[in-house]
């Protein structure tokens, strides 16, 4: 078959430049490959690593260092497996094979020579016969050099790397001519075995270099069907479960080498060459030769010596051969496959190359000029065909090969460019490039020009970035610092501005009242000026208390948005209805629309539960709806509930004057308004949307607004669908189950005490004090007062009150260090307390054992209610007795509810529940509606004596 060789020449080129490649997924960019790649063939860009192919030398340092195994190389493994199972196939094995046989299996070279053989291989090979020809190649070679250019110009580079080769073609062209065109032994024991075959056997190389595909598969030589590194070689037996150790020993086909077994090691040409040199008037024990080894060490040769090449036009004084490999020697390929130091493998080599010739002395012949081991089943004659088949294939250089620039072209920057891009490095100076080499390049000027190249990002220096984010992170902390002193400080103001508008709202409330009630009655109403007056009167305390209300909404929204963002918001979350939720916002907003005369529609499906605070999720739709009637003056607001997905998506739509593109971002941030604040009124406080959003977030949803100016707004919200196995301490509503105990224990009570009942105020606020005396008294209590903690302490131990009303911040002691002290106390543990504070801390309150927590401005109207009931109830430590089979509810409902005051008992099971009922006698027992209906729980516990009238809580 005919084949193109340019063609061929660019599937080689491509093949050889994608052995090596970048697991996207598994990059993290880490800069680890790049440090130990010598020719910084790594591209940085986007957050990922990524090969440059014409620039990789293939070598694999980057696989080794790169600790997310995000570097790997392209697999011959299903390639071979099918070619063993349709074709008759040779194997031809790198002479470090040796290593791998001893240390990865105990065998020997010919138990592991039987073990590919059982792989499926018909034939098995050495490479190092290849490599003792590739010996006389370059005697031939060398001689010739010498005849026709002399010996001051004979400078060879001589290499059986991979690697060494790709970098001589992309980044050292120069030295071309220097680079001896002589194939490595591996591509030279492959031409050999096709002669040897006719040509009828595919042939698969194996070695210790993951490079060496790149050589051993080019189409343009055309000699090899596949290749394997040792470490797929490794995978291969394993993977058939076949134990080289337990096999018989079998000889390798084709002739046996003496010196190219030790051609792994550094500087095997050399040694090999070293007992002709005398014959070409060279002498390798001087400075006729070089050995080096290592990637540093022969970059860095080629690169100087490149540059003295192109500097003086000449290599005067360099060596007449430099025998180069890139690493350390196929005794440590970074393919190998099995661990092991460099002198462990390097006596492993040089044992076996000492019984090659050990076996020469018992066992050997000589054939036209060639030693060679005898083998059992190889008579003279096969071996003189073979021989002439190999002075046939040198005297018609079949053992040559051509070399061609492919250049990497990196371009070098003017210097003001250069500076350009040092500077967004934070290089200003030169003092500031310290090339550290943290960025993987060895100077900061490497990495510049790798930016001017495209291969890097500009200001990706990671000291730099190290340095700004220092900064960025002090910038953050201190603007973090700004924003909790903002909120301190409203926070502060809030609360301060509380205890003045509980007055001023508390006293309004008494004024409109006594007004209506007192005043009014009296007043000659057919006096029209006196009518006016008294109208006048009653308007302007209507408006005293409806600015104090609006004052104590923003107040409240503060306050509300401060504890959402510190986290001490209590969420009562439970299974509820979305469609009742937004039913009750739009009753509760339902005035607004009338007074501007706009439609309200509702588009809602029938929707499942959630799981949610209910309150705070009424306060949201609230707030959306108000929002869009203050900015639609005419047309409609539409409320639509759809289900999508496993979400519940929640719009209100208006139709009116929209908001303008580049205010969207800014809807949901804290004190912001959109539109022109200084003709446009501010309508509200900024704090309503932001105050959703936490909401919406602590759900788990997301909140969102789709608008355009003149074209109305649509904001939207989304809950996830309720789980049906939710955390069961969330469904627990525990402040409604606490009312739910009050009100029960409240109407169990056959009769109150027509005693008037006597009701402690503890308040240093002179004005508090007088506004509760005047509400307690018209409800008909009898009121004393208290203006610090130790007065209140003092007071209640000469008389005991009915229930304590108390505030916190007092001087000497605090209204919770008061309750403490109380509660602590066995003869005033039961008197009920009642906490009326601007500190709102219901937590730590309960924690003490207080009863009922208000925060200021008091709802006195709630208020009163409640001591109704604290008083009535009698002693505020009710005995309380919990029945859940959940351990975890049951830990949470008896600490909740100790912390509320209540002197609790649990039970796990029905047994425990009726001793328990039967020992502790309590005034209520909480269980869980399916475990009571499973025992007949009421029914078995009342027939109990002294149980008879015990009340029930279900939830």
């Amino acid at each position: 078959m005919l084949v193109n060789r340019e063609e061929a020449r660019e599937e080689y080129l491509t093949m050889l430049d994608g052995i090596v490649y970048t697991d996207m997924e598994q990059c993290q960019a880490c800069s680890a490959c790049l440090r130990v790649c010598r020719t910084k063939s790594i591209m940085m860009k986007e957050g990922k690593s990524k090969i440059i192919e014409e620039s990789c030398l293939n070598c694999g340092a980057c696989l080794k260092a790169c600790s997310r195994g995000a570097k790997k190389y392209q697999s011959g493994l299903e390639a071979v497996e099918e070619l063993l199972a349709k074709d008759k196939s040779a194997i031809i094995l790198a002479p470090s094979y040796v290593i791998v046989a001893q240390k990865r299996y105990g065998c020997s070279p010919e138990q592991f020579g039987t073990a590919l053989r059982k792989l499926g291989f018909a034939l098995v090979y050495e490479a190092s016969f290849g490599a003792d020809v590739v010996t006389k190649v370059y005697l031939n070679y060398l001689w010739d050099f010498l005849n026709t250019q002399g010996r001051e110009k004979t400078h060879v580079i001589t290499s059986p790397c991979p690697s060494l080769m790709n970098f001589m073609e992309k980044h050292a062209p120069s030295l071309l001519d220097e680079f001896a065109p002589i194939m490595s032994p591996m591509a030279a024991q492959a031409v050999l075995v096709k002669q040897w075959n006719q040509g009828q056997v595919r042939i698969v190389g194996a070695s210790p270099c993951m490079a060496k595909k790149s050589e051993l598969l080019d189409p343009e030589l055309g000699l090899y069907d596949q290749k394997l590194t040792f470490e797929e070689l490794i995978q291969l037996l394993d993977r058939r479960g076949i134990v080289p150790a337990c096999l018989e020993e079998t000889e390798f086909d084709g002739i046996q080498a003496l010196y190219g077994a030790g051609f792994p090691i550094s500087g095997g040409l050399t040694k090999a060459l070293e007992p002709f040199s005398g014959e070409l008037g060279f002498n390798l024990l001087s400075n006729d030769y070089l050995i080096i080894e290592g990637e540093d060490r022969s970059t860095n040769f080629l690169k100087q010596m490149a540059r003295h090449k192109q500097g003086s036009g000449g290599l005067a004084g360099y060596p007449l051969l430099i025998d180069i490999l890139f690493c350390e020697g196929c005794i440590m390929g970074k393919s190998l496959g099995v661990e092991g130091d460099y002198w462990e493998n390097k006596r492993l080599i040089t044992d076996y190359t000492k019984k090659r010739f050990q076996k020469l002395q018992e066992n050997s012949q000589e054939c036209q000029g060639y030693i060679t081991l005898v083998k059992n089943t190889v008579e003279v004659p096969e071996f003189q065909r073979w021989l002439a088949i190999v002075e046939e294939l040198i005297a018609d250089n079949q053992f040559t090969r051509p070399w061609q620039s492919r250049e990497y072209h990196r371009k070098e920057p003017a210097e003001e460019v250069l500076r350009g891009i040092l500077e967004l490095d934070g290089k200003h100076t030169r003092e500031d490039e310290l090339n550290c080499g943290a960025c993987g390049y060895e100077t900061c000027r490497e990495r510049a020009i790798a930016v001017y190249n495209g291969e890097n990002e500009p200001g990706g220096c990671i000291v730099h970035v190290k340095y700004e984010a220092k900064l960025s992170l002090e910038e953050n902390k201190r603007l973090l610092e700004l924003d909790q002193l903002k909120s301190d400080f409203l926070s502060t103001v809030s609360h301060e501005l509380r205890t003045p508008l509980t007055s001023v709202l508390g006293f309004s409330n008494i004024i409109k009242k006594k007004f209506e009630d007192t005043i009014v009655p009296l007043v000659n109403g057919d006096d029209k000026k006196v009518k006016r007056t008294v109208q006048q009167i009653a308007d302007n305390v209507e408006i005293i208390i409806s600015e104090s209300r609006r004052l104590t909404n923003l107040i409240n929204d503060v306050l509300d948005l401060s504890k959402m963002e510190a986290g001490k918001v209590e969420w009562q979350m439970e299974s509820i209805s979305l469609e009742e939720v937004i039913a009750r916002a739009i009753a509760a907003t339902s005035s607004l629309f009338e007074q501007k005369g706009l439609e309200l529609k509702t588009d809602m499906e029938e929707l499942p539960l959630i799981q949610g605070d209910k309150d705070r999720l009424i306060q949201t739709v609230i707030n959306l709806i108000s929002n869009a009637v203050k900015f639609t003056d005419q047309g409609s607001i539409t409320c639509r509930a759809r289900v999508t997905g496993d979400e519940i998506t929640v719009s209100v739509i208006d139709t009116g004057i929209g908001i303008a593109a580049g205010d969207l971002p800014k809807v949901f941030e804290k004190f912001k308004q959109v539109g022109d604040t200084l003709t446009d009124k501010p309508k509200g406080t900024g704090l309503g949307l932001p105050i959703c959003k936490q909401i919406i977030a602590q759900h788990g949803g997301r909140i969102w607004v789709e608008s355009e100016i003149g074209q109305g707004s649509t904001f939207l919200f989304t809950v996830p669908l309720d789980k049906e196995k939710g955390d069961q301490l969330n469904r627990l509503d525990i402040d409604n189950l606490v009312k739910q105990m009050t009100e029960q224990v409240s109407s169990d009570v056959r009769s109150q005490s027509r005693e008037q009942k006597n009701v402690l105020v503890v308040d240093d606020d002179a004005n508090i004090r007088m506004l509760l005396r005047q509400e307690l008294e018209a409800a008909g209590y009898a009121v004393r007062e208290a203006g610090d903690g130790i007065e209140a302490i003092k007071m209640i131990n000469q008389s005991k009150p009915d229930l304590i009303l108390l505030d916190v911040m007092m001087p000497g002691i605090s209204g919770f260090d008061v309750a403490a002290v109380l509660k602590n106390d066995p003869g005033t543990m039961d008197i009920p307390i009642i906490i009326v504070s601007i500190i709102e801390d219901k937590e730590r309150g309960f924690r003490i054992g207080i009863d009922r927590y208000f925060a200021k401005p008091i709802n006195t109207d709630a208020l009163i209610k409640e001591i109704g009931l604290l008083i009535a109830n009698g002693a505020s430590r009710k005995k309380v007795l919990v029945v859940d089979e959940d351990t975890s509810t049951l830990k949470t409902l008896v600490d909740v509810l100790e912390t509320k005051g209540y002197a609790v008992v649990s039970a796990r099971d029905n047994e425990d529940c009726l001793k328990k009922a039967q020992e502790e006698k309590p005034d209520m027992i909480i269980v869980d509606t399916v475990f009571s209906r499973r025992h007949n729980m009421v029914k078995t516990i009342r027939l109990e004596k002294g149980l008879e009238n015990v009340l029930f809580l279900f939830y």
